[in-house]
């Protein structure tokens, strides 16, 4: 039996009998009458869902800030606010009156956020679409009425995949067959994870050091070094990863120096090397011996006032000499050259900027690469030397600087006083020291260093004692509350550094056999226990 309808005018002809008719027309007034029923439902109360846990995107992604009322109800009435912790007046996105306001809003996210969830069913989720770096952190969730309001946070995480490692292999201080090798990536987001594994793919965990370097970008430098013992077919990979799909590698094959079955030609090479190499020392040795006889012997002469000089002489040299070098305190040897005039050493002074990077944790560099301070007060457990390296190299010539070592007036009682610094300069192979060792010209360091229960010290090489004191030498009679700016003054020729107080302009000490098998580079540690800055001038 044909059923017939009408709908709007004409007719819709069916062969379903009338119960299934009904049947659909139950469900549809139904389902309308439960839709009214949500709309109109308004609670007074109501909480928020959110993601628990940091959502991840891709830079320059899309992606969606889950928020959603419960129990669930309309809320195209209610007032709908997306801001960042702490930047309640501007927030990335607001709803209020029924629609989306131009005004207060963050300019950064103009024409990057809407709500897409669909307010009409209680979804107030934020979509915010090309992803910057600046966009990683916490937002907040708020929605309101006039009797109530909620808010939930909700944490967005960046991902940046950083550069390929750069592997690298040097002898191990000490020898023993064993290499350091070192890995670096830079650019990470966020924190990345860096494995060392062998050649059969076991991962290698015991004697590794690893650190990670925020950068002024907000992306992450991550740096590892171990002590390896390889063989001729042996290889490491490092790899850098955020996950198991977003990971970069690098591989090495670290070269153990070669023991047994020398070839003839080789043997012979190595022996002519070695006696090169040792009468070049033994002939350096001599010069310097004479040299110093010499400068010695001139002066005594000088002062006599017997000009006369033997034949293999040249007395314009040897007063020109004289001219320029004096003694550096009343209790130290006069047998090296010294700028005699704290005025003489100024001429050389040179512009020094600080390495962005530092390589300890605890440790800030300004904006502006003059300044170094701790980050924290309490005395860490840190198991790397707390400097910071000039950003310049030294290899000949005179060079000179100035630190400011002790703020004064105000700012002395505003951040309190120092506990310890050291200045100086230290080798280039001293700088890749992966522990704390001690600051001595043995390890590659010559130094000036403050302690507050010590005072003032500098630590001497043995070998050549420059006062009687036993190494750390400590000055007694230079005040440390005196003491503002420390003036540095590094003699590559002369193989010499000097210490001097810049605004008394008085020599305090100098230290001798100050050599580098390369380059050097100045040193700067505010201590750690205070954040009082080390400022270069």
């Amino acid at each position: 039996m044909l059923q017939q309808l009408e709908i709007e005018g004409g007719i819709m002809h069916s062969g379903c009998p009338p119960s299934l008719n009904t049947g659909v027309w139950l469900r549809l007034m139904t389902l309308t009458a439960l839709t009214v029923l949500m709309a109109a439902q308004r609670p007074e109360v109501f909480t928020l869902m959110v993601h628990h846990g940091r959502i991840l995107t891709a830079l320059n992604s899309s992606v969606s800030l889950a928020c959603e009322l419960s129990p669930l109800f309309n809320a195209e009435p209610l007032e709908v606010r997306w801001y960042r912790s702490g930047d309640f007046d501007k927030p990335a996105l607001l709803y209020r009156d029924h629609k989306i306001q131009e005004d207060p809003v963050d300019p950064r996210y103009k024409g990057r956020v809407s709500l897409t969830g669909g307010l009409d069913r209680g979804n107030v989720s934020l979509t915010l679409e090309r992803v910057t770096l600046e966009d990683g952190g916490e937002y907040v969730c708020r929605v309101s009425n006039a009797q109530w309001y909620e808010k939930a946070s909700v944490f967005l995480t960046v991902k940046v995949l950083g550069g390929t490692p750069v592997v690298s292999v040097a002898e191990a201080r000490g020898g023993g067959g064993r290499v350091n090798v070192t890995c670096s990536s830079e650019g990470w987001s966020p924190y990345p994870t860096l494995t060392w594994r062998n050649k059969e793919g076991t991962e290698i965990r015991n004697g590794r050091e690893v650190l990670n370097t925020p950068d002024p970008q907000g992306l992450v430098r991550i740096s590892s070094w171990m002590l390896y013992a390889p063989s001729d077919t042996d290889w490491l990979s490092c790899t850098v990863s955020l996950s198991e799909e977003e990971k970069k590698e690098s591989r090495i094959l670290p070269r153990a120096p070669t023991e047994g079955h020398w070839g003839l030609g080789a043997f012979i090479t190595t022996l002519i090397i070695l006696l090169l190499v040792v009468s070049a020392v033994i002939g350096l040795f001599v010069w310097i011996k004479k040299t110093g006889f010499v400068r010695v012997s001139t002066l005594k002469k000088m002062a006599n006032g017997n000009d006369k000089t033997e034949s293999t002489e040249k007395p314009e040299e040897e007063t020109a000499l004289a001219g320029e070098c004096g003694t550096q305190t009343a209790k130290e040897t006069t047998t090296q050259c010294v700028p005699k005039e704290w005025g003489e050493v100024k001429r050389f002074k040179v512009d020094i900027t600080l390495d962005p990077k530092p390589g300890h944790p605890y440790l800030q560099v300004s904006p502006n690469r003059k300044k170094v301070y701790s980050k924290t007060s309490k005395e860490p457990n840190v198991s790397t030397a707390p400097h910071v390296l000039s950003e310049d190299k030294f290899s000949s010539g005179q060079i000179y600087w100035e630190v400011v070592v002790r703020n004064g007036g105000i700012f002395n009682s505003f951040l309190g006083e120092k506990q310890s610094w050291y200045v100086g300069v230290a080798t280039d192979t001293a700088t890749l020291t992966t522990g704390v060792v001690p600051l001595t010209p043995q390890n590659g360091f010559w130094v000036f260093t403050f302690k507050k229960e010590k005072g003032c010290c500098v630590y001497d090489d043995p070998q050549m004692p420059v006062s009687g004191n036993e190494s750390p030498s400590v000055l007694s009679d230079v005040s440390a509350d005196i003491l503002t700016t420390l003036g540095v003054f590094l003699d590559c020729d002369r193989q010499m550094i000097s210490f001097y107080d810049a605004d008394s302009k008085v020599h305090l000490y100098s230290l001798f056999n100050v050599v580098s098998s390369n380059t050097f580079f100045a040193v700067f540690s505010p201590g750690l226990r205070d954040t009082c800055p080390l400022t270069v001038k």
